[in-house]
């Protein structure tokens, strides 16, 4: 006779723990976050466990954990005897506490790297970048509690200068699989950033070969000191030359006199569909030009799509270029001279000091004789001779617009220049791998989603710095399940159907997340006996595909997974 029956929304969550598990993220967690089995019930690695988890299947805030293991199998997802009143607020934070005091930066990076060996990913390329994260409230900073970061205002990448911000700094490998990330304050500059990560890297990536390694990053990482400390560490560097430099305006005007690009192309493929058919064409010009003492490698890049902020910015340039311009034609057109030469010269000054590309400026002297201004006060007499004079005046003429000068300039405005002391690199590699910083961009979409730090716990900034490294190890997690379902498709030229009934042979990690969140476990218990069914769901795609795509089993949906108060 059936004792119990309880349904659980089951969802993604069962495949998240699977992946927390294959990964040995548990066992990094507890080697390195001592616990005292007398003073918690659960090891620090089931409660991280549980807030990855929720982070990646719950999308709740994060105080509401509990309530959302109410409605999960807390036996199959962290083990025989674990309870959702396990999981309240007190021992989750406590679990944050540990990993803030265990060098967080270092446990991560190496949970990250084991993740790459066991994934059998080469490490062979870094993008990196910075973001900033936006929080709402009053946070503490309590007597005795000393974080490494403070949650301060800087510039604001959410374009929220009102609000306290935290930054993450992040470094991602080419298919987005995050090898090193950092909580930053809140007002920490890209610049000092960057000479600090690679500093970072050289200590915490310690069993890699930073000389085989390719650092990609924006143009924030192009200053003296930053491209010295490259070169101290030996590593090789791809990066956007800024356009403050005089370097960049000489290199893009250079390509164009020497109009020797060599055709790229579209750098996606044609499989793509309509992405294919959106994508912009490049051409590239290589050049090698000294910058600070050293010889790097440059490479002026010209793409078809148009920037709609330098198309903006270009309109604004030419409309007040024409402002300046009639100010500078009415202020000359005012002014007399009393002869010819004088007229001529202050003309030719005019022509010169108002040359620009866009409005054709002609000037022409032109005579004048009028009366002379007598030197008498009061009415001339009726028989008083009016004297004449001869001045000179400028007649300035401003023309129409030129419609090939503002093609010529967007033209040159597609343009930007990258930089790398990577020497044999040909340039549309360089152009290839630069355009790969896509990768961290999508990871920062991840970090930015406003639930996972809206309302954290106790406010302690200590916390936050530990809960943004949580953060990091789910999207380890996240990029780690798309790159699988990814790789099996490819291997198999299949496709997956995603929301909307849309194929795709690359599905997003959210995507297949959301594949998942339909699916139940029926729990039945009769006497001793207990039994798990999984819910079909007609219509989707198969459960049993989905997983094995992933690497995994059904089997994962049923299973208890061993105590874990029986670890210590």
């Amino acid at each position: 006779m059936v004792s119990s029956l309880k349904v659980f929304h089951a969802g993604p969550a069962p495949l998240i723990s699977a992946l927390f598990d294959a990964l040995g993220i548990g066992k990094i967690l507890d080697s390195v976050l001592p616990w005292d089995q007398t003073q918690c019930k659960l090891p620090p690695s089931i409660r991280i466990k549980a807030l990855v988890i929720n982070i990646l299947a719950g999308r709740t805030p994060l105080y509401n954990v509990e309530r959302f293991f109410k409605f999960q199998d807390t036996e199959n997802l962290l083990g025989q005897g674990v309870t959702h009143e396990d999981l309240n607020d007190d021992c989750l934070a406590r679990a944050l506490d540990m990993l803030a005091e265990a060098n967080p930066k270092k446990v991560t990076s190496t949970i990250m790297l084991n993740a790459l060996t066991i994934e059998d990913i080469p490490l062979t390329q870094i993008h990196a970048d910075t973001t900033s994260i936006s929080v709402y409230g009053e946070y503490r900073h309590d007597e005795g509690d000393d974080p490494s970061i403070r949650l301060l205002r800087g510039h604001s990448k959410d374009h929220r200068p009102d609000l306290l911000q935290l930054k993450v700094g992040l470094g991602v490998t080419q298919d987005g699989i995050p090898v090193i990330g950092e909580p930053l304050s809140g007002n920490v500059d890209d610049k000092t950033w960057n000479n600090d990560f690679i500093k970072t890297m050289a200590a915490h990536l310690d069993k890699v070969d930073l000389h085989k390694v390719l650092y990609v990053a924006d143009s924030s990482v192009v200053t003296k000191d930053n491209l010295d400390e490259i070169a101290r560490q030996g590593l090789l560097m791809i990066s956007r030359l800024p356009a403050t430099f005089a370097l960049e305006v000489e290199l893009k005007e250079m390509a164009w006199e020497k109009n020797e690009w060599v055709e790229v192309g579209k750098l996606c493929s044609a499989r793509d569909g309509a992405a294919y058919r959106k994508a912009a064409s490049y051409k590239v010009q290589a050049f090698r030009r000294e910058l600070y003492g050293r010889l790097y490698n440059f490479v002026v890049v010209h793409s078809t799509a148009l920037d709609k902020r330098k198309v903006k910015a270009l309109d604004r340039r030419i409309e007040e270029l024409y402002k300046e311009l009639s100010i500078a034609a009415k202020e000359i057109q005012a002014k007399e001279f009393a002869c010819r030469p004088d007229a001529s010269a202050a003309a030719g000054e005019f022509l010169a000091g108002n040359a620009n590309d866009f409005y054709p400026v002609s000037a022409e002297v032109i005579e004048e004789i009028r009366p002379k201004k007598r030197a008498k006060k009061g009415r001339p007499k009726k028989d008083e001779v009016m004297e004449l004079e001869r001045v000179y005046r400028i007649r300035p003429v401003i023309g129409a617009l030129s419609e090939s000068a503002v093609e010529r300039a967007r033209e040159r405005n597609n343009c930007f220049v990258l930089m790398t002391n990577a020497l044999p690199m040909d340039p549309w590699d360089v152009l290839r791998e630069y355009k790969e910083q896509t990768g961290v961009e999508t990871s920062f979409r991840f970090l930015k989603d406003p639930t996972y730090l809206d309302a954290i716990y106790l406010k302690k900034e200590s916390r936050i710095e530990a809960l943004a490294y949580v953060l990091l190890l789910a999207l380890l997690i996240h990029r780690i399940l798309q790159r699988r379902v990814r790789k099996a498709l490819e291997s198999e030229c299949s496709h997956i159907v995603v929301a909307g009934g849309v194929k795709t042979t690359a599905p997003t990690g959210n995507r297949i997340l959301e594949l998942l969140s339909p699916y139940q476990v029926l729990y039945a218990r009769e006497g001793d006996r207990e039994y798990r069914v999984i819910q079909e769901i007609p219509n989707e795609e198969a459960l049993e595909r989905i997983l094995r795509l992933a690497g995994f089993t059904p089997e994962i949906y049923v299973v208890v997974r061993p105590s874990p108060y029986q670890r210590k």
